[in-house]
């Protein structure tokens, strides 16, 4: 799987925390972070291999100084909702494959939810651990079991704005036709499960139980994020 370069708006202990993470970093090629802090931008470039350009993450201007065109991911982290909402939007009009923000307010989750500008996390999550998990299963599915279960294997695929899963229930889908079965859905917030009226939205993780990799094409629907 071919590693990610991610663009980082923001430069606070979120950042710090996936940066520390060897996890994370095993996911990713390149790093860069844009902060206004000066005094922030010295101990992030001192605490890992990391470019740090300081400028305001909702001035439009600074991404001029970034090939976007290189940046598999943009992840919002800045502690505003409303800085954040602006960079999933640019970052949506240079078609950045995957979006990340994290929000304090549900109603403007449900907003780029709608909008499809990215995958929102509200706080109080673990915003480290929601991040790699969804940077980890949004291109391909990640096999959870080593051992399999008779003749399955349980899977684990996180739902991305533009997948063909996005909006359909759970009935919908149909995935029985390739003898696949969902067990669980991660909302986010919580394990569910999986009603046959629950609406797939984006950010939704799917516990999956098949016995290959089939039943992949209704969900994605597309090639775009499953990296070589």
């Amino acid at each position: 799987m071919a590693k990610l370069s991610i663009l980082i708006a923001g430069g606070g202990g979120t950042v710090e925390a996936l940066l520390r993470d060897p996890s994370f970093r095993e996911l990713v090629d390149q790093v860069v972070v844009i902060e206004s802090d000066p005094k922030r931008r010295i101990d992030l470039e001192r605490l890992s291999d990391v470019l740090v350009i300081e400028g305001d993450a909702s001035d439009a201007s600074v991404y001029d100084n970034i090939n976007m065109g290189e940046i598999d991911a943009v992840l919002a982290l800045t502690n505003r909702d409303e800085v954040n909402f602006l960079v999933l939007a640019i970052a949506s009009q240079y078609k950045v494959p995957i979006r990340i923000g994290v929000f304090k307010e549900q109603k403007i989750a449900e907003i780029v939810k709608n909008l499809k500008l990215g995958i929102p996390i509200v706080r109080p999550a673990i915003i480290s651990g929601e991040i790699k998990r969804i940077l980890s299963t949004l291109r391909s599915p990640m096999e959870l079991c080593s051992t399999p279960i008779g003749e399955y294997k349980i899977y684990l695929v996180t739902v991305h704005e533009d997948d063909l899963a996005t909006g359909v229930k759970v009935e919908e889908l149909n995935l029985e036709e390739d003898d696949a079965y969902i067990l669980f859905i991660h909302n986010g917030r919580e394990l569910i499960p999986p009603s046959r009226n629950i609406e797939i939205q984006p950010g939704y993780s799917l516990f999956i139980l098949a016995r290959d990799e089939k039943f992949l094409a209704k969900i994605k629907g597309h090639d775009i994020l499953r990296l070589s």
